[in-house]
């Protein structure tokens, strides 16, 4: 049988499927990226053993939201629709993880009106991000407290849950985020500080939750148990690369904290994904996230 190679029509067929091909599946992950995933809310449900805890008939709940980034890229709706999804999982404690705008603490009175509607029988706790303190922290921490959410800022106090409890513990971002961890140490250690004083008196058996938005500071925690850190800041990186992860994370030790649960030096430690973004405004294979944290005896 005679074999015939491919005609000019046919090789020409061919490349300009392949041309077609690849712009149909260049605008369809543009879309996505930029249309479908930053609004595709994911909801992870993690269980954590904490000490101190006494044996409870069922496990202490808490919903966590962080980088909200209310501004241009990120709308009003977007975080109303968060916060429904938060209030439908039922938590005994919301804890939010800071950067509630984006360029401009104006947003923070929109994002405070959206979020007063979170419902928890325990309360909404909150702390100041980067990004709150980069534009007025003030002004950021005014309007969430007059949304009733309590804004801890390098505070701590104890949160009952009927004959149990633990101590809540947050910590104000510094506004440093930059890529040297010598720098980082120097300008966060009065936190790390005022962590330790406050570590100095909560009672020895009891469990200590502590909040802070950028999740490198868990590197420096000083001496004192803390039995779970819950952060957010790097947004997992908002475009993780199939085999390879994300390229770019907001941190001084590359992807170790781009997201999910982390074993820090000294305690485990959750990043949040986020609600939001910022440039580039793109998610791709890293969903926005709510992490609802059920706790029992450890």
């Amino acid at each position: 049988m005679e074999s015939r190679g491919i005609t000019r029509r046919g090789f020409l067929r061919v490349g300009c499927g392949l041309v077609f091909g690849g712009v149909a599946s260049c605008l369809f992950g543009s879309l996505y990226s930029t249309l479908v995933e930053p609004s595709w809310i994911e909801v992870t449900e993690l269980d954590v053993h904490l000490p101190g805890l006494p044996g409870l008939s069922s496990p202490l709940t808490i919903a966590q939201l962080s980088d909200f980034h209310l501004g241009p890229y990120v709308s009003v709706e977007d975080v109303r629709r968060s916060v429904g999804m938060a209030n439908a999982l039922g938590a005994d404690l919301v804890v939010l993880t800071g950067d509630f705008v984006y360029r401009s603490a104006g947003y923070s009175a929109a994002c405070a009106q959206e979020l007063a509607a979170l419902y928890a029988r325990r309360g909404v706790y909150a702390v100041l991000g980067n990004h709150d303190i980069w534009t007025d922290a003030e002004q950021v921490a005014t309007n969430l407290s007059n949304a009733g959410i309590r804004v801890l800022r390098n505070e701590g106090l104890p949160v009952t849950f009927g004959d149990t409890g633990l101590w809540l513990l947050g910590i104000e971002d510094t506004g440093y985020a930059g890529a040297s961890f010598s720098d980082f140490r120097a300008i966060w250690q009065k936190a790390a500080d005022d962590l330790a004083l406050m570590l100095e008196a909560i009672p020895i058996d009891a469990p200590r939750l502590l909040l802070v938005h950028n999740p490198d500071f868990t590197e420096m925690l000083p001496e004192g148990r803390i039995d779970l850190v819950l952060c957010g800041h790097t947004h997992g990186g908002q475009v993780r690369v199939p085999l390879l992860g994300p390229p770019v994370v907001p941190s001084c030790f590359g992807q170790k904290y781009a997201g999910g649960l982390v074993a820090g030096p000294r305690t485990i430690v959750y990043v949040n994904r986020g609600i939001g973004l910022i440039p580039p405004p793109i998610r791709f294979n890293c969903r926005p996230e709510i992490t609802m944290f059920r706790l029992s005896t450890g």
